[in-house]
C-alpha cells in the first residue's frame, strides 16, 4: 500500500526497526529523536496527529490497512503480526504526497571515497567529488525519507560573531528526554532542494542558494546582512559531516557552513524569524561553559571540533528522583553498547556494597548458550532478541531477575543490562511495593565506540561497533532514558569519569 502522509511513512519506519508494538507518543518521541519527523511538521502535538492517522487508516482500510490496532491506543505492523498476537479491532484525512525533490547521492559512493564517522574538515575531496563525477540527482522528499541506499543533503550552517556562536531550541514539542538527550542546536539549515536552483546555481545545484534561503528563513535579518549573504559573503564551506550512528544519519549527509554576521548592532540581541526557534542566544567566551549534553548529537560533534573552550565535556550526572534511590532497593543500571554502565556497575559492588545480578548471564542460562564473550556478541544478541520476542519472554526474564533478588536478600542490589521498557514494567509487577532505582548512563556514539575498543581491544572499526550497537534487541534502549532516575553523562576521561560515579553515588545514598 503506498503511504502518502509523512506521519504513516515514519510511523512504519519506526515500527519496523522496534519490531513490538508502540502508542504513538512512542513513535513520535523515537521519530522526532531520530531526525525521521521534522519540527515543522510536527506541530504543538505531533502525538495527536500521529494518533489520528493510525486510527484512520486502520479503520479506513480496515484488513487491507498495513497497520493494526493490538489494543486501545497501541498500534502494529500486520505483516510483524505473529499467529499467537491478537489484533484489537475499535468500534484524517491524508494530506496529499509531498513533491519537493531534494538532492541526494547513492550511499555506497561514500564506500568507494572514503566513508567516516563524525566530521572531516578537509572537505574538498568530498564536495567536488560530489559535484564533478555526476553523482547527485533529485528524488521525491517523502520517498527519500525511506530510502536507505540514498544520502540526502543537508546544509548545516553555524552563525558565528568573532569567538562566538549562536545557540537555539527549536520546537514546542518538549519531551523529558529532550531535555535529558539534549535539544539545544548550533545548526541553522534543511535539506537542498531542487527549488533552490535558480540562473546563479545551477554550478552547485543549489546548494550555496539553499544555505542563504535557510538563514532568510530561520533569522530576522538585517538588510546588510541580507545583501551579504546574496552575495554569499562571510558564508563559507568548513567541512562535512557523516553519522551513520542513527537511522537519521545513515541517510543524510551534512555540509557544513560558517556565517560570519555583519557589525550590525542589531546582532547584539538576535531575532528568530520561524516561530519553532526558541531561546535564541549567543554563547560567548569568558561566560560559565554550557555542558554539552544540552545539545542535540551534531551541534555537539561541531561543538568538539569547532568551538570545544565553549562548553564542558567532563563527565557529569543529573539527580531527577531520589527516592527511588535510597536503599533497600533494587538499582537498575541501563545504558547501550560501550556507554561505561559495566564500569559503573563494578564501581557501585566494588565501593558501595552492591550486589549484582547480570541479565546477560541470566539469559545465558535461559538458552543454554556461554555468556559473551564466548558466545560472539552478535549470535548473542541474536538469539537475544528471538528470545525476548516471545509472548512471555519478557515475564521469563523478569521472573528469573527477581528470584535471584529473593536470593541474594541484600538492601543493596544491582541489575545490569535491561534493555526492553517491557523487562522493567513486569520487573515492578514482581517486586510489589519494593524500590526500583533506575540509573541511565549516556554516551555518545562515537565515544562509546571508543570505550569499547578499549575494553575489546582488536582491530574493531567504528563501523563494526555501530552494527553491534544497532541490532534490533538493542533498539529500546536509548528511549529509557526517560526513564532514568539519575542520569550518568559518560564523555571523556576514565578517571573522570570514575569520580563522577563515585560522587554520583555518595549523593543518592546520602553518604
Amino acid at each position: 500500500m503506498n503511504l502518502k502522509s509523512e506521519f504513516l511513512i515514519v510511523a512504519k519506519q519506526v515500527l519496523e526497526i522496534a519490531q513490538r508494538p508502540m502508542r504513538p507518543q512512542e513513535i513520535v518521541s523515537v521519530a522526532i529523536r531520530n531526525g525521521m519527523l521534522s519540527d515543522k511538521r510536527a506541530g504543538k502535538t505531533p502525538h495527536q496527529t500521529m494518533k489520528s492517522k493510525l486510527s484512520v487508516h486502520v479503520r479506513k482500510h480496515g484488513d487491507k490497512s498495513i497497520f493494526v490496532r493490538m489494543e486501545p491506543g497501541k498500534f502494529y505492523l500486520r505483516h510483524l503480526l505473529s499467529l499467537v498476537q491478537r489484533t484489537y479491532e475499535a468500534p484524517p484525512l491524508i494530506k496529499p504526497a509531498s513533491h519537493e525533490k531534494v538532492l541526494v547521492f547513492k550511499s555506497d559512493w561514500l564506500d568507494r571515497n572514503g566513508r567516516f564517522q563524525g566530521i572531516k574538515r578537509s572537505w574538498k575531496k568530498y564536495y567536488n567529488g560530489l559535484l564533478n563525477t555526476g553523482v547527485l540527482s533529485y528524488l521525491d522528499r517523502i520517498p527519500a525519507e525511506s530510502d536507505n541506499l540514498h544520502k540526502q543533503i543537508i546544509n548545516y550552517i553555524m552563525v558565528t560573531r568573532q569567538e562566538s556562536i549562536l545557540v537555539y531550541k527549536r520546537g514546542n514539542y518538549n519531551r523529558v528526554e529532550d531535555f535529558l538527550r539534549g535539544s539545544h542546536c548550533i545548526g541553522f539549515g534543511g535539506h537542498v532542494s531542487q527549488n533552490d536552483v535558480n540562473l546563479f546555481s545551477t554550478r552547485d545545484m543549489g546548494i550555496t542558494e539553499g544555505a542563504v534561503q535557510e538563514l532568510f528563513e530561520e533569522l530576522r535579518l538585517s538588510s546588510l546582512d541580507k545583501q551579504r549573504l546574496l552575495k554569499a559573503d562571510g558564508l563559507r564551506l568548513v567541512g562535512v559531516l557523516n553519522d551513520d550512528s542513527s537511522l537519521v544519519g545513515q541517510r543524510h549527509f551534512a555540509l557544513l557552513f560558517q556565517y560570519e554576521v555583519s557589525d550590525d548592532p542589531r546582532w547584539n540581541y538576535p531575532e528568530r524569524g520561524e516561530k519553532s526557534i526558541t531561546q535564541l542566544r549567543w554563547l560567548t567566551p569568558g561566560l560559565e561553559p554550557i555542558p554539552i549534553w544540552q545539545f542535540e548529537y551534531w551541534s555537539q560533534l561541531c561543538l568538539r571540533e569547532f568551538f570545544a573552550p565553549l562548553v564542558l565535556t567532563s563527565p557529569a550526572y543529573l539527580i531527577r528522583q531520589k527516592h527511588p534511590l535510597k536503599p533497600p532497593h533494587v538499582l537498575c543500571v541501563l545504558g547501550g553498547v560501550g556507554s561505561g554502565k559495566s564500569e559503573a556497575t563494578k564501581i557501585l559492588c566494588n565501593n558501595f556494597g552492591y550486589k549484582e545480578i547480570n541479565t546477560g548471564q541470566i539469559i545465558a542460562s535461559i538458552l543454554g548458550l556461554p555468556p559473551v564473550p564466548n558466545t560472539s556478541r552478535i549470535v548473542f544478541q541474536g538469539k537475544a532478541w528471538e528470545f525476548i520476542q516471545r509472548s512471555n519472554g519478557s515475564d521469563q526474564l523478569a521472573k528469573a531477575i527477581w528470584e535471584q533478588v529473593t536470593a541474594l536478600n541484600s538492601p543493596r542490589i544491582l541489575v545490569d543490562g535491561i534493555r526492553q521498557r517491557k523487562t522493567l514494567e513486569k520487573l515492578r509487577e514482581y517486586a510489589g511495593g519494593k524500590r526500583i532505582g533506575l540509573v541511565f548512563v549516556h554516551t555518545l556514539p562515537d565515544l562509546a565506540y571508543k570505550f569499547y575498543k578499549q575494553r575489546e581491544g582488536g582491530d574493531l572499526s567504528i563501523f563494526d561497533f555501530l552494527r553491534v550497537r544497532n541490532v534490533p534487541v538493542e533498539n529500546e534502549v536509548e528511549e529509557m532514558i526517560g526513564l532514568g532516575d539519575v542520569v550518568l553523562y559518560n564523555w571523556t576521561g576514565l578517571k573522570e569519569y570514575r569520580r563522577a560515579v563515585h560522587a554520583m553515588a555518595k549523593e543518592m545514598l546520602g553518604e
